[in-house]
């Protein structure tokens, strides 16, 4: 059974988890199935669904930059900070509008504290937020540092006060906090419209089945599968002869000068590398010490 990542379109209305249960029906529960985060169900676009062994790297597909582009209107805030909620203010919108909102995005950029939305799946006391709120019991959220790559304004239907961002972010950015904020600081509000997760670090939409075709069977999902070692492309990577690969596999460090470098990857190795056997992902830290220690070891030719 191969394990490895199956890049899905998904549509807006339909919710992460029912993706996953769709791919276990279709693969007759052959293969464990897990997802690389979620995807709000008002939210389209790239979901990662990690098969078999892959269920393992939900954390490392998650650490992945994300891009997304988002459609907003001005002019109210809502409960949800997009299209679904109750509108909760009303504001005027300012005639200089395009120009307010590009002055204001720099200061999205970087590391800064971002207060969540409180329809998510933050955890609040070990609760998701979006449970406490819908239970009708008080929320108490708290801001958390997010990190913010790059943020641009598109062009859009200015005259009808909407307008599209594109953000490129990393793990725990909420979209829909970053057009919320735009909206109060022009004091008028603003409420997400459309949005689309577009890439997860080299894993982009344009490879993704249409939801259509993952659905209804038209697709044999097997022959879909993105194999591990495509996805060791987001990392510094290494490959590892049969003999560095057995040390790996029984979790022991091996010499990085018994390695062979493959690539860069667009992540900092401080934060981790990959190593390919010819059966074998690994995944581990590189040491200072010269040495690369595994973490994750997953069978290439098989799910654990």
């Amino acid at each position: 059974m191969p394990s490895g990542l199956l890049l899905l379109n998904k549509p807006a209305g339909v919710r992460s988890a029912v993706c996953v249960a769709i791919a276990k029906r279709r693969l007759n529960r052959e293969f464990k199935i897990g997802h690389g985060g979620t995807l709000d169900s008002t939210a389209e676009g790239l979901l990662v669904l990690l098969i078999g062994g892959a269920t393992r790297t939900s954390d490392l597909v998650m650490s992945l930059p994300k891009l997304y582009e988002a459609a907003f209107t001005l002019g109210e805030e809502r409960s949800t900070d997009d299209y679904s909620g109750d509108t909760v203010f009303e504001g005027r919108v300012p005639n200089d509008a395009r120009a307010r909102i590009e002055a204001a995005l720099p200061s999205f950029l970087g590391v800064r504290l971002q207060l969540p939305p409180g329809i998510s799946a933050v955890r609040v006391g070990g609760r998701r937020a979006h449970a406490v709120v819908r239970s009708g019991e008080e929320l108490s959220l708290r801001s958390r540092p997010v990190f913010v790559r790059s943020i641009s304004l598109l062009p859009g239907e200015e005259m009808k006060n909407v307008f599209t961002i594109r953000v490129l972010c990393g793990k725990g950015t909420y979209i829909r906090s970053i057009v919320r904020d735009i909206g109060r600081m022009l004091g008028c509000g603003a409420y997400v419209l459309r949005l689309i997760r577009k890439q997860s670090g080299l894993l982009s939409l344009g490879r993704a089945l249409p939801f259509e075709e993952f659905q209804n069977g038209d697709a044999d999902l097997r022959s879909h599968i993105f194999p591990l070692a495509r996805f060791a492309e987001n990392f510094y990577c290494y490959e590892a002869d049969e003999e560095r690969t057995a040390r790996l596999r029984d979790g022991l460090a091996v010499p990085l000068s018994s390695l062979r470098f493959s690539h860069e990857g667009i992540l900092s190795p401080d934060q981790g590398a990959a190593v390919l056997g010819k059966t074998l992902f690994c995944y581990g830290r590189v040491l200072k010490e010269g040495f690369f220690k595994p973490k994750i070891n997953i069978d290439l030719e098989g799910s654990e």
